[in-house]
């Protein structure tokens, strides 16, 4: 399973938790899937040369990133996570781990059980003590033989942190609001410095919020 997640807080709570001046009115989402859009927050031309404005924005993308060298002809790529551990030499990632980072808000996320007697059950996780958490997604604009443009994203995820016996396979990388600047701004961090941030959320930090809704 890539992987599901859900965005159920108001739209004034998202912009207050992201820093964002301004957001989209937007229904409650309890159950978000891949090849759907969602919303994501990048940097404006303080952390990125392409961005035409100042201060951070959200837009809507497509949930599964297709790589700008992708061609018509083939089977659309099914890019919905990428692993923090190989992003950076993935050609398919490296770019936007470059270029492109962004913040993927979420109210919760759903993740396949691992382990024995388990296989197909789903747990829910929310962030303890907040409203709302950033996931780590990488932005790519891909153009279509038509001439128009799809922007579309993957999550980062990454293996659980050792020792502390995850129900989990893998967990999406989770941006604390500290590190939102550090994360977005791609002028002056390359990857090597946000190295760092490129791994799991502490169990510790997370709640279990129940099955995946149906």
């Amino acid at each position: 399973m890539p992987g599901r997640f859900a965005l159920t807080a108001p739209p004034p709570i998202v912009a207050e938790c992201l820093g964002l001046s301004s957001i989209d009115d937007f229904p409650p989402r309890p159950l978000i899937l891949p090849t759907q859009p969602i919303l994501v927050v990048l940097a404006g031309r303080e952390g990125r040369a392409e961005a035409t404005h100042d201060g951070r924005a959200a837009m809507l993308v497509r949930w599964g990133l297709i790589p700008a060298w992708f061609k018509a002809d083939e089977r659309l790529p099914a890019m919905f996570n990428a692993r923090a551990e190989t992003a950076a030499e993935n050609a398919a990632f490296r770019g936007a781990l470059r270029y492109r980072r962004c913040l993927v808000p979420a109210t919760a996320f759903f993740r396949k059980m691992s382990g024995e007697g388990r296989a197909g059950a789903a747990l829910g996780f929310s962030a303890k003590g907040a409203a709302v958490f950033a996931m780590a997604g990488l932005v790519e604009t891909y153009l279509a033989p038509d001439g128009s443009e799809i922007d579309t994203a993957a999550i980062l995820t990454a293996e659980p942190r050792p020792g502390e016996g995850s129900p989990v396979q893998r967990l999406p990388v989770v941006i604390r609001k500290g590190d939102f600047a550090r994360w977005l701004d791609c002028r002056h961090v390359p990857p090597e410095g946000i190295a760092d941030l490129m791994r799991a959320p502490a169990l510790a930090d997370l709640a279990v919020s129940g099955e995946m809704p149906g």
